[in-house]
């Protein structure tokens, strides 16, 4: 019994010991064109998709900073940009628009091939809340960023 109690103990702390040495990349701007930069936004995720008509993929990359706490939700500014993987062109950059959420939600729902980027955000960054900071009222707006005629549109 104390031969287990003590390999239990010596598992416990290699694994702490393991986890002071491992490190998760850091996400710095150093991997993106000076151009797709904005004062005060933070790269927060990322995705390698088919997104045209080249066989190049696309990195589409979601760039955000924080807006405002309230009680029950966070604001938060986002813009997404999409750039060519391997020559690094920029090919979209969208407007900062104001959501509660920070997502990067891409996929095929039409099955041709290339996935849309969609996106959920205040209309025109207007928003209401009482007195408390309570009651989110706000107009969603839901679009999708996509493909079409050689260059990206929002639909």
């Amino acid at each position: 019994m104390k031969k287990i109690f003590f390999l239990v103990i010596l598992l416990s702390f290699s694994l702490q010991g393991w986890c002071q040495y491992t490190v998760s990349p850091a996400k710095t701007w150093d991997r993106y064109p000076p151009e797709v930069q904005k004062p005060g936004f933070g790269p927060h995720a990322s995705q390698l998709v088919q997104m045209d008509d080249s066989p190049a993929l696309e990195e589409v990359i979601l760039f955000s900073a924080h807006n405002g706490h309230y009680p029950y939700f966070d604001l938060f500014k986002n813009y997404y940009v999409i750039i060519d993987h391997y020559s690094k062109e920029v090919k979209y950059i969208s407007d900062i628009t104001i959501s509660t959420e920070r997502d990067l939600r891409l996929e095929d729902r039409n099955q041709d091939g290339k996935y849309e980027l969609y996106r959920t955000y205040f209309q025109d960054g207007k928003f209401s809340t009482d007195e408390f900071g309570n009651k989110l009222s706000v107009t969603w707006v839901y679009d999708r960023i996509e493909w079409q005629n050689k260059e990206f549109k929002n639909k």
